[in-house]
């Protein structure tokens, strides 16, 4: 989707995570490279690391044809990476933590690789505190893509930041819209699941049952995600 490649986007995350000329940045669940591509300009180095092999030959070739020579990926699992403690100024993560089943595990990965006072910035979309919403907008996020875990309430993102001590340091909360047409050609699931997902964005029209705002603008559907960056640094 556009806010993938957005180049203003981008140009924000790496605004906000204060990064410097002589730093050197990790890319946490890369996908196919653009955060971690955004960040070689302004660092020593940028790894990242992402758990699919055509994501990471992707990455790599779009790096090579960018002329990006402090840009490097690599295959691994999130949860056990592959590098020594304190080895990163800085580590990122975008749009991946409502695919983790174990977010908890993954974040404290990252801990492990940031040096003391290093920083910690993490994007996602955000779920209703009302757990009987967020379990509705799960069940359809799921219907659009079965790798979607759960998307995390903001107050579970920063309970488990400070049991974990970091200390949250910025937080920006901003909605994103989409047709719902749109979004289920982005996920392109199964016929049947993509008429499931419009029976239930309808029906969540008239009360909100999932906590994204669904509403009908003429014949067309729509909604709204809630997304979050976080900058948060290790105690």
């Amino acid at each position: 989707m556009p806010v993938v490649t957005d180049p203003e986007f981008l140009s924000f995350i790496v605004s906000i995570s204060g990064v410097g000329k002589a730093d050197h940045v990790l890319d946490v669940a890369s996908g196919p490279g653009f955060v971690a591509m955004a960040f070689a300009p302004h660092c020593d180095r940028v790894v990242g690391v992402d758990a699919t092999d055509r994501f990471v030959e992707r990455a790599t070739n779009e790096a090579a044809h960018r002329g990006l020579r402090n840009a490097s990926f690599v295959l691994g699992d999130v949860e056990r990476m592959a590098f020594p403690e304190n080895s990163f100024d800085i580590a990122v993560c975008r749009f991946a933590f409502h695919h983790f089943p174990r977010p908890a595990n993954v974040l404290a990965e990252m801990r492990r690789v940031v040096r003391p006072g290093g920083k910690l910035v993490i994007v996602d979309m955000v779920a209703a505190e009302d757990p009987v919403k967020a379990a509705y907008h799960n069940q359809v996020e799921r219907l659009c893509d079965p790798s979607h875990a759960r998307a995390i309430p903001a107050t579970e993102f920063e309970r488990m930041f400070a049991e974990q001590g970091f200390d949250l340091t910025y937080k920006q909360t901003v909605k994103s819209s989409y047709s719902i047409k749109e979004w289920i050609a982005h996920g392109a699931p199964p016929p049947a699941q993509a008429a499931r997902i419009r029976d239930l964005m309808a029906a969540s029209i008239a009360e909100d049952k999932c906590g994204l705002d669904v509403r009908r603008v003429n014949d067309t559907m729509f909604f709204s995600h809630t997304g979050a960056s976080y900058v948060i640094r290790k105690r």
